[in-house]
């Protein structure tokens, strides 16, 4: 095993173009970097909670785990003692990412996030040198540090990968084609909703045709609001079809498309009850609560949808 660690590590700091010079330039840094500390690790686990769907893994004990687990990294990484050992050290890592529940999103974001203050902390201690050659050793060593935080990056999460896949192998290979089976069912079904959406518009498009070709036969006020209700279907239908193109393309579905399609569908209707004297009263009230009802559902779910997608926007 150690012989394997060996070569692994060997070759990742060959594709990494990791020289002893950069190690030695990793070294100097550590007094200077070794100051924030404390400060870098307080951030890093506040931003823990920037993600929703690890909150309900972020106890009092989870955090201080973390944060000692992030402590120790920094220290070795600073060490700048990369052989077997560290190899070793950086699995043992993905291991205990791949317990708190943190996906390669999390981790590309909380390295980013390492990254981007290391690198502010260096540059603005560089803006405050006088000489060149000190200030071309800052340099140097900032591109040493950015060449080694990608080689963790690297093993960390190739490393998630081969637990995810490790995880897969040992279900079996029956589970395996029945995992493989419902994911072909869910991609057919998913076609077939798109399908089923686009023949949908398709035919709303015949509606409102036919509804346009009233208004010449003599029913003109029957034949724009009926016009008009089939027009704003025909929008709610092709808000619905993005939404589930995006969903199959890997995005996130929007719930409020199947609402704004009830809530155009029910306003249609109420439309065209409002032409028909012969309707009840009762009939029309219960329309505009209906209207009323949606449009709150709509509203609320909208509402939840932005607020998820900015969240979304300030973790990037």
């Amino acid at each position: 095993m150690a012989l394997t660690l060996d070569y692994d590590i060997e070759r990742l700091l060959y594709l990494h173009q990791i020289s002893k010079r950069d190690r030695e330039r990793i070294k100097f840094l550590r007094t200077f970097l070794g100051q924030y500390k404390k400060e870098l690790t307080n951030l890093v686990a506040d931003t823990l909670y920037k993600f929703p769907e690890l909150r309900e893994y972020l106890t009092p004990s989870t955090i201080e785990e973390f944060k000692k687990l992030f402590e120790e990294w920094f220290d070795r990484l600073l060490e700048a003692n990369y052989n077997s050992s560290y190899l070793n050290y950086l699995l043992s890592v993905g291991e205990k990412f791949f317990n708190y529940g943190f996906s390669p999103h999390h981790i590309i974001v909380l390295m980013d996030f390492v990254r981007n203050y290391l690198n502010s902390r260096i540059i603005e201690h560089i803006k405050e040198l006088d000489r060149d050659e000190e200030i071309e050793k800052y340099r140097a060593a900032l591109k040493s540090l950015n060449k080694v935080l990608d080689l963790n990056l690297d093993i960390i999460i190739s490393h998630y990968v081969d637990v995810e896949t490790k995880k897969l192998l040992e279900l079996g290979k029956i589970w395996r084609l029945i995992i493989g089976a419902a994911q072909k069912f869910g991609l057919l079904l998913d076609i077939s909703i798109l399908a089923g959406l686009a023949l949908l518009a398709f035919f709303i498009i015949f509606l409102f045709i036919s509804d346009i070709t009233h208004i010449f036969g003599g029913g003109i006020a029957h034949g724009i609001i009926a016009a008009l209700g089939d027009l704003l279907i025909l929008w709610t239908i092709l808000e619905l079809l993005n939404s589930q193109i995006k969903f199959m393309l890997g995005g996130d579905f929007a719930i409020s498309s199947f609402v704004s399609v009830a809530l155009a569908a029910t306003i249609r209707e109420a439309l065209i009850a409002s032409l028909q004297h012969g309707k009840p009263i009762e009939f029309k009230l219960a329309l505009a609560l209906i209207i009323f009802v949606l449009g709150v559902v709509f509203g609320i779910v909208k509402w939840f949808e932005i607020k998820s997608s900015k969240k979304r926007a300030i973790v990037s």
